[in-house]
């Protein structure tokens, strides 16, 4: 008897380990989720708006132009935020990660931003959520580059190695001192919270005058964290 009571008690705290440990799961994957969802809306409705708040030359030359360009692209992103609140890719999205930063740059060039895409070696597939890490990355270090840099161009360069993969973007701009950046969601989330994520990294190197370079790397597979 004293052997079968000893046997159900060790599969009681079994079980009440293991809900718990569901629990926390649980709550680690809603506080992910909700990362996410948070994410998503900075880089693309906040992104967006202040977009859109940018003077530029041809609303004082072209004021209608203007007006389309505004309306034109608030129809794209609001599309693009539909597709992302509904966990979809975009069907216009190309494949592979150089094509995706070339559609990017290609996207922010209406924005007044002029950054080429140079692919310095061949890249092999790469898992879908390192293109898209490394995409959304890119997009809010050039976000960054048309609201902060004092310059409208950039470069960004792809290279693979036998580890992993990294883009850099490189500016000629104002540049700043990374110890004395106001820490915001931006840079912190949206660029080395997204490379974390995967098991990558990010790094900002600047300096006043200097402009600014942010190098993206992430693993050739994919590393995610533990616990």
């Amino acid at each position: 008897m004293s052997v079968a009571i000893a046997a159900a008690a060790v599969l009681v705290l079994l079980g009440g380990a293991a809900w718990f440990a569901l629990g926390v799961g649980e709550r680690r994957g809603r506080a992910a989720e909700r990362e996410r969802h948070r994410r998503a809306v900075h880089d693309t409705v906040l992104q967006v708006m202040e977009a859109l708040a940018l003077p530029a030359p041809a609303d004082v030359v072209d004021p209608v132009g203007s007006l389309d360009r505004v309306r034109r692209t608030a129809r794209e992103h609001a599309l693009r935020l539909r597709l992302s609140l509904d966990n979809l890719s975009s069907p216009d999205d190309p494949a592979g990660l150089v094509p995706r930063l070339r559609a990017l740059t290609a996207e922010l060039a209406a924005d007044g931003l002029a950054a080429e895409v140079v692919e310095l070696s061949a890249l092999g597939d790469l898992p879908e959520a390192t293109v898209d890490t490394l995409h959304g990355a890119a997009r809010e270090a050039l976000r960054n580059t048309l609201k902060h840099s004092g310059t409208r161009r950039a470069v960004v360069s792809v290279e693979a190695g036998r580890d992993g993969v990294s883009v850099t973007i490189r500016d000629h701009g104002t540049g700043f001192r990374p110890e004395n950046r106001r820490r915001g969601f931006g840079i912190e989330h949206s660029i080395v919270g997204r490379l974390t994520e995967i098991g990558g990294d990010a790094t900002i190197d600047s300096a006043p005058g200097e402009g600014t370079r942010v190098r993206l790397r992430a693993p050739l597979a994919l590393r995610l964290p533990v616990g």
